[in-house]
């Protein structure tokens, strides 16, 4: 039996290498961190470099503010008579002019004459027609009271055949009871007593039958005679019309028409101005139209003046992009203003408190309201706004800003949406 050879165990060695040490390690990796630390260093630096630069003195800034807000709107305007009628024509005809524009009128005054043949010829016929139906009127009275007498004088003879007949009758009584007449003769008076008493009573009826009939056709004859009166007075009126006057004490306007010419009737024929109260006309871009109510308040600059009103009347149109409003002055002192003169006004359509603010510029339009320029250590750095109302000199601020911050307020396109820019 041979012997068996035992296998060594050298297949299964490997060589391991020395485990360095933990000082070694860190000798290596602090290099590395600290490398990381100046780059990062750099990279943060090089984010505030800023590749514009535009002058200082080119830009406009402001501070950020707390306070009260008005949000206003500014608008032109004239000084208006607050009455100034316009007076038409009632009738067609030709009208004649008796005042010059801008002169001075009084209330009543005779101021224009209008000329109209027709309703001149046509009153005259009525009025003729109503002396006509007058004197129909009087006749008839004359021939009712000779109708009245007629039948007073039936009557009269009925009462009188009425007492013969009784006395009749009182003779045959006696004598029938003398003996002296027939019993036929007694009835033969009493029928005619009888008869009388029936005529008298028929001629009673009669009378008052007839004043009856009479006084009807007397109530209709007057009131034909009230409505051609009615008729005659509404010709008057109309004839009077022709001469128009001034309604009230002021200016006598424009001229509507020519001197001469022939109108229509509802035509107009010229204005009259009334001096003794003024009012402001507005001119306010459409945009606000929805914004301006009646009541709200207006403050006026007329000249030297400073004047305080509230609107009266808002236009319900729209002319040339603008509405048209009425300011009604509040101030006693508004009597020394002067037709048609030139006025700017402010008009308050809100107030708001204790809001952040900065002066209005043309960073709003520019930025559209959503970006701003915030002044940091000599740069103006970009950041998102959302900006509220607007007044002619503020702007609200809703989110972005604390007070006491400084913006840019000029336009925003010279700084070309970069994120920071230098301001030497």
């Amino acid at each position: 039996m041979q012997p068996v050879a035992i296998q060594s165990t050298a297949t299964q060695d490997r060589v391991l290498a020395p485990k360095p040490s933990r000082q070694k390690y860190l000798l290596w990796t602090l290099p590395a961190v600290s490398l990381l630390l100046v780059v990062a260093w750099l990279w943060q630096q090089s984010g505030k470099h800023a590749n514009l630069v535009i002058p200082r003195q080119q830009v406009q800034i402001a501070t950020v503010e707390r306070g009260d807000l008005v949000r206003d709107i500014a608008a032109q305007g004239r000084i208006v008579a607050a009455n100034a009628p316009t007076l038409y024509s009632q009738e067609a005809g030709q009208i004649a002019f008796l005042k010059q524009p801008g002169e001075s009128v009084q209330a009543g005054e005779l101021l224009a004459r209008i000329t109209s043949p027709a309703l001149l010829s046509e009153y005259q016929q009525q009025q003729a027609v109503l002396s006509a139906l007058q004197s129909d009127a009087e006749r008839a009275a004359l021939q009712a009271r000779e109708q009245q007498l007629d039948m007073e004088q039936i009557l009269n003879t009925a009462q009188v055949n009425l007492l013969a007949a009784r006395r009749e009758l009182q003779r045959a009584q006696q004598s029938i009871d003398l003996g002296v007449i027939r019993k036929l003769d007694f009835d033969v008076a009493q029928d005619r007593l009888t008869q009388a008493e029936l005529e008298f009573a028929h001629a009673e009826r009669k009378v008052a039958l007839a004043r009856d009939k009479l006084a009807f056709e007397q109530k209709s004859r007057q009131q034909d005679i009230q409505r051609q009166s009615l008729v005659v007075a509404e010709l008057s009126r109309k004839l009077q019309a022709l001469d128009i006057t001034a309604p009230v004490t002021g200016q006598l306007g424009n001229w509507l028409v020519e001197q001469q010419s022939h109108v229509l009737a509802g035509q107009m024929l010229l204005t009259v101005i009334d001096l003794s109260r003024y009012e402001a006309e507005l001119q306010v871009p459409e945009s606000y139209a929805r914004d301006l109510l009646p009541g709200m308040a207006v403050e006026i600059t007329a000249g030297n003046q400073q004047l305080r009103g509230q609107i009266s009347y808002v236009a319900p149109e729209v002319r040339n992009n603008q509405v048209s409003a009425r300011v009604r002055f509040a101030d006693n002192d508004a009597q020394s203003l002067r037709q048609s003169q030139r006025l700017t006004a402010r008009v308050i359509l809100e107030e708001k408190q204790n809001v952040l603010k900065i002066p209005r510029g043309d960073f709003v339009a520019s930025g559209g309201g959503k970006v701003a320029y915030q002044l940091v250590q000599g740069q103006a750095v970009k950041k998102p706004v959302e900006l509220g109302t607007l007044s002619v000199q503020w702007v609200e601020i809703l989110s972005g800003a604390s007070e006491g911050e400084q913006w840019v307020i000029s336009n925003l396109s010279e700084f070309k949406d970069q994120a920071r820019v230098n301001l030497n």
